[in-house]
């Protein structure tokens, strides 16, 4: 029987009596998915009434028009390692990949990784937070050093810990609140996959207004903003000091994450969170000037705003 791989549609022949009642598991070779193939269904013979002609053959009813099949899916042209401990997360940016064209494999230890990379190096390598066995950081110093002219693009999840080393910096930098939608600018600029072709929107149809009586009804209040991140300062200082913030929040969020939602409907992420915040402000505070952060609570800004996108 042939069997075919619903991502890349490569085919291939298997043997029926290899496959069990429940079918088998097979692995693509050439875009790594992994698609369960069931045995087809043995005919069986037809009974004396089945195989009995009707005297008189009714009419037969107007078959339905068949639905527009669908677009055949496009087989990948790059492949994406994603090296993150969250699987939630990790299947979010698998699917944003898959939308541009990318296959990938997913990995939760940084050793993994490593391996991945030098044993079959994809176009690009997601390296997330909190890895164990090797950081991303030092995941990127590996990967440059080796001078391995394969070697992928590299995209690293920032934490709120030191800067990397100086010349082994990855190829972007995205902080853990901007994945997985933020990951598609990053693409875009490094060249990578096939941008989604959105479809045109179509013209919403005119509606004639009914008369109005003399005493209207008032109009309903408009629904109130979601939070969205403000605006970076002019003032290089200020700027350095929010982005070091929102880092440092992802970081306690990341780390704190049943905790902080249920702070976050509850409206008091700041007093749930405070041990937390309070960690995270020595290190802020050692990067970051007195004058900068005399007027401002940069970490309790941060916090308070991403409680109030979650609960939105």
């Amino acid at each position: 029987m042939i069997a075919a791989c619903p991502q890349c549609q490569t085919r291939f022949r298997l043997a029926r009596e290899k496959l069990g009642p429940q079918g088998a598991r097979i692995r693509c070779s050439q875009c790594q998915t992994v698609f369960r193939v069931q045995a087809p269904d043995a005919a069986g013979p037809l009974t004396p009434a089945e195989s009995r002609p009707s005297p008189v053959a009714a009419p037969a009813a107007p078959a339905p028009a068949a639905p527009p099949a669908p677009p055949k899916p496009q087989p990948p042209i790059a492949h994406a390692l994603i090296a993150e401990p969250d699987a939630e997360l990790a299947k979010g940016i698998a699917d944003l990949c898959a939308r541009w064209r990318i296959s990938s494999e997913i990995v939760e230890d940084g050793a993994d990784a490593l391996l991945a990379i030098f044993r079959s190096p994809p176009k690009l390598a997601l390296l997330g937070a909190g890895l164990p066995s090797f950081s991303a950081e030092k995941l990127c110093e590996i990967v440059r050093r080796s001078g391995t002219p394969e070697a992928p693009k590299l995209v690293q999840v920032a934490v709120a810990s030191e800067p990397p080393v100086s010349g082994f910096e990855a190829d972007a930098m995205l902080e853990p609140a901007d994945l997985p939608a933020g990951l598609a600018a990053v693409l875009e600029r490094l060249g990578i996959g096939a941008k989604p072709v959105e479809a045109p929107l179509k013209p919403a149809p005119v509606a004639v207004a009914a008369p109005q009586p003399a005493a209207a009804a008032a109009p309903a209040p408009p629904a109130p903003a979601k939070p969205t991140r403000p605006a970076p300062s002019s003032d290089p200082e200020i700027a350095a000091a929010e982005r070091l913030a929102r880092i440092a929040v992802s970081d306690v969020i990341l780390y704190n994450e049943q905790k902080f939602a249920a702070a976050a409907q509850a409206g008091n992420a700041a007093k749930a969170l405070a041990t937390e915040l309070e960690e995270a402000r020595q290190h802020f505070n050692s990067r970051v000037s007195p004058i900068v952060r005399q007027n401002r609570d940069f970490l309790r800004e941060e916090l308070e705003r991403r409680a109030a996108q979650r609960k939105a």
